[in-house]
């Protein structure tokens, strides 16, 4: 027989939760002359089997009705989908918690609160040591593409000291060039930027040359270069 203090050791619950327990019928001391309750083996093993219960997630209420009668198939089903929610939840918050380490990817967190916090993420990002450049550009690539003239006024002010807009080399638009199977006579090229590829283009074929824009600063810095080179661009 043991004491409560007793069995509060045995099973790792402290005395208030045993007299909880007992007022919800999951246990039954008897008490003595002496007034202490004492409880038996088959307390401390029905104490062991709830906490194995609710080691599933089953709540003091739902672990005494599977034991009292037959498992109720319901209970363990609701119980199975809140369990798979939050494992769902648990699991995001680990994604999350892994890309603010460096070792992740953020990009759609960034988007998700850049679009109900902007103001808010962009300190937030200059305090993470982000200079404003940085933290601009960051907040860039979180755009929608489609909302065009926020996307672009954000665009040009991260890459405006820049001569190169995209990714790539001299080197490698000849590359690209060297790969066709005949020499062409006219390109199009769309997306040009300041025209760092159109120029190499020119330089590099006798081809007649129209090139596509769609920021006005962007086809000024072409036509420069295309008068620099000689070149005839459209």
């Amino acid at each position: 027989m043991y004491r409560i203090s007793e069995l509060a050791e045995q099973v790792g619950l402290s005395r208030t939760a045993l007299l909880y327990y007992e007022k919800l019928d999951l246990i039954n001391g008897k008490r003595l002359g002496n007034g202490y309750r004492v409880y038996s083996d088959y307390d401390v093993q029905h104490l062991l089997l709830i906490q194995n219960l609710q080691d599933g997630g089953l709540t003091l209420k739902e672990c005494k009705s599977c034991l009292d009668a037959k498992v109720d198939r319901q209970i363990l089903l609701n119980r199975l989908n809140q369990l798979d929610k939050e494992i769902a939840q648990k699991q995001k918050s680990r994604l999350l918690l892994i890309a603010l380490l460096g070792e992740g990817r953020l990009k759609e967190w960034h988007v998700s609160i850049d679009k109900v916090a902007p103001t808010a993420h962009f300190d937030w990002l200059i305090k993470q040591g982000f200079n404003e450049k940085e933290a601009l550009r960051l907040k860039w690539l979180s755009k929608d593409m489609n909302e065009h003239d926020s996307y672009m006024a954000d665009f040009s002010q991260v890459f405006e000291a820049l001569d190169r807009w995209g990714i790539g080399s001299e080197i490698e638009t000849i590359k690209a060039l060297e790969k066709l199977p005949f020499s062409p006579k006219v390109i199009l090229e769309v997306g040009c930027g300041r025209g760092i590829a159109t120029t190499v283009l020119a330089k590099n074929s006798s081809a007649i040359i129209t090139a596509v824009d769609n920021d006005a600063s962007a086809l000024s810095r072409l036509t420069e270069r295309a008068k620099e080179v000689g070149a005839l661009i459209g």
